[in-house]
């Protein structure tokens, strides 16, 4: 498999990864320009930019990025004992000549899981699709198999008491829960909320009234215990009008990239839980 392979197999399965290409050379050096590797977030490569000391500076360096989520990055390496170049990294080698860097920083798309393949549903994927995010949908009828074909990332059809019990789950999640189901709605709710899955956000339809019989009936069964309640959104989306599928969608999408963005002072539909459940 060559390099152009990796990187597609490695978009494809959202894994975070630094593309380093070799974009100057002066003088001796161990890759000729354009040589191009891979480095992941555990120190994983594919192709290679020469090996030795400069290779492992470089893999070290993109695993850093990565995991600090640092921007792509120029950078210029010594090969020699002439430490004087401004901006520059000494490797320790002694081949003479300068090696320039470009770390292209390639980071995996939020996650987003979907339970409900319906219009809401739908229309979600839709608009979900140009932005970052890598959206899986989750139904339990089989005739909504196709659904969201076009814009999914990944469709599920599993029962929702078990459907994802088997995949991993990244940490920090978005859901949105829009089944055909008002209790199949509330049992997913309790489940996420129940699971090791740390969700970012836990978005629920659900009208103003509705939404208060949920909050209340979660804290009862869940005994009030580990409850997220402030990545809780229920009713689900931002106050800005509109009830057609598309229209909600919109306000479920604004509010998530509000949370993505870590913006405040937006009118949520979500009610104030204190106040519902007296605490």
């Amino acid at each position: 498999m060559n390099i152009y392979e990796n990187i597609l197999s490695l978009q494809r399965d959202n894994n975070p990864f630094v593309l380093i290409t070799v974009v100057a050379k002066e003088g001796h050096g161990p890759q000729v320009s354009g040589a191009k590797m891979c480095v992941l977030e555990d120190g994983k490569i594919f192709g290679t930019i020469g090996g030795g000391a400069l290779e492992f500076l470089a893999i070290k360096e993109a695993v850093s990025i990565i995991k600090n989520h640092k921007p792509s990055v120029l950078q210029k390496y010594i090969l020699g004992e002439d430490n004087k170049v401004i901006d520059a990294v000494s490797t320790g080698m002694i081949c003479g000549g300068s090696i320039t860097l470009f770390f292209e920083v390639n980071g995996s798309k939020e996650n987003i899981f979907i339970f409900g393949a319906g219009h809401i549903g739908q229309a979600l994927a839709y608009h979900l699709n140009n932005l970052n995010f890598r959206v899986t949908v989750i139904d339990s009828r089989k005739e909504y198999e196709n659904s969201c074909e076009k814009y999914a990332h990944k469709i599920v059809i599993e029962d929702y008491n078990t459907a994802l019990s088997t995949s991993r789950i990244p940490s920090n999640s978005f859901f949105v829960i829009a089944t055909h189901s008002h209790e199949m709605d509330f049992i997913l709710l309790k489940r996420i909320c129940s699971s090791d899955w740390n969700p970012k956000y836990i978005g629920a339809i659900a009208s103003k009234k509705k939404s208060e019989s949920v909050i209340k009936r979660l804290a009862a069964e869940l005994n009030g215990k580990n409850i997220p309640w402030d990545r809780i959104y229920c009713p689900i989306g931002l106050k800005i009008g509109g009830t057609t599928p598309h229209e909600i969608a919109i306000s479920i999408v604004s509010e998530i990239q509000s949370i993505q963005y870590a913006k405040e002072g937006n009118f949520h539909a979500k009610g104030n839980y204190k106040t519902i459940l007296s605490i």
